[in-house]
């Protein structure tokens, strides 16, 4: 009785961690700062306080490890050698389409509380200023739309202006987002579960390829 109310008492815990919201900021000018919070615990991000050398050490043998041990064969060169090049593509695009409604699940989980971009341009040069601050608008303005078609933005605003005396251009912004990890969590598994269902299925068509030649 008292193992189950333990268990029970954990799987609560877990599940209050899990629906309690993280927020993320960052902040940019001049200097890049991020930073990640749970109620009122806050960690910095970045920047990141130097590695000591014994870490790096560590690091570098671990990574000298990891690169021997991968030396099984793709499944890309399965693939090649059993199916053919067609196999590889479809392969590939069936991936694509994956990751791709993964991603926009993925997204949707992520509510933008704040985000605000200031972009000045200025050069040395009044008609280059006046051409840069075109390019600007024209790649700023679009992916702000894109952006807005993905994700919640609650607050955003977004100011791009030419400074036709100034000779150097700046660009400062911040963003405020959270998510509730149990949502991401899900579609992760979701994508994992889609992911392990397409390499189950290559695996077959593969097999079934060897066994036929």
């Amino acid at each position: 009785m008292l193992a189950l109310q333990i268990i029970f008492g954990v799987l609560t815990l877990l599940l209050i961690i899990l629906i309690l919201p993280v927020h993320m900021y960052a902040s940019f000018d001049g200097d890049l700062r991020v930073r990640v919070g749970v109620m009122f615990f806050n960690f910095t991000l970045y920047p990141r306080p130097p590695q000591s050398e014994k870490k790096k050490r560590k690091k570098e043998i671990r990574r000298r490890r990891k690169a021997k041990d991968e030396q099984e064969l793709s499944r890309t060169e399965e693939l090649l050698r059993n199916e053919g090049v067609s196999a590889v593509i479809s392969y590939y695009a069936e991936m694509a389409e994956l990751i791709k409604s993964a991603v926009k699940r993925l997204l949707k989980t992520i509510t933008v509380d704040k985000f605000n971009l200031t972009i000045t341009v200025a050069s040395e040069d009044a008609c280059q200023t006046a051409v840069d601050y075109g390019r600007a608008c024209a790649v700023v303005y679009p992916v702000q739309a894109l952006l807005e078609s993905l994700l919640r933005i609650r607050r955003r605003n977004i100011t791009i202006t030419p400074d036709f005396l100034g000779d150097k251009g700046k660009v400062e912004g911040e963003i405020r987002i959270h998510a509730i990890p149990l949502r991401v969590l899900w579609n992760l598994l979701l994508l994992f579960l889609g992911y392990i269902g397409n390499n189950i299925s290559e695996s077959k068509k593969v097999h079934k390829g060897s066994s036929a030649g």
